[in-house]
């Protein structure tokens, strides 16, 4: 997973988003924003960093993206709540008729779980997350307690 979530990271270096990394990879092939957006979200809960870099370029990206593109994208290699989740937050700090297109079409899970998995391994961490929880996660099923991004 370490070694996907690295090559993304150079993926989003690629497309413009400022990320720091070890060494540059200048081999790795462009692929379009709506494939890297929709393998991101397959990623982003066991990544803060990861979610904070699709996040911030959604936000200052969106009119780069072919919504039923990356829907598509996303129902194939990706996960579909998680891109809900972002583009709720996006939203939020860009309004768009884009990001309200994909939230519409994103599904809300029906079991309410921390967003980022490594809250579950944390007794602290979960009971915090649950006391703390932002209205914006809660509508995706999510619990997460702090959003510092941008």
């Amino acid at each position: 997973m370490g070694d996907r979530i690295d090559y993304l990271f150079q993926e989003w270096y690629r497309l413009g988003r400022a990320v720091l990394l070890a060494q540059i990879d200048s081999s790795i092939p462009e692929r379009p924003p709506e494939q890297v957006i929709a393998e991101s979200t397959a990623y982003c809960r066991d990544s803060g960093r990861l979610t904070w870099a699709v996040l911030g370029w959604l936000v200052r990206h969106v009119d780069q993206i072919d919504a039923q593109a990356l829907l598509e994208e996303t129902s194939k290699t990706g996960d579909l709540s998680v891109l809900g989740v972002l583009c709720d937050a996006a939203l939020q700090k860009n309004p768009h008729t884009t990001f309200t297109q994909i939230i519409r079409r994103c599904p809300i899970p029906d079991k309410i779980e921390p967003f980022f998995q490594r809250v579950v391994c944390s007794p602290l961490a979960l009971a915090l997350t649950r006391e703390n929880a932002l209205a914006l996660f809660e509508r995706w099923s999510c619990l997460h307690s702090e959003l510092r991004y941008l």
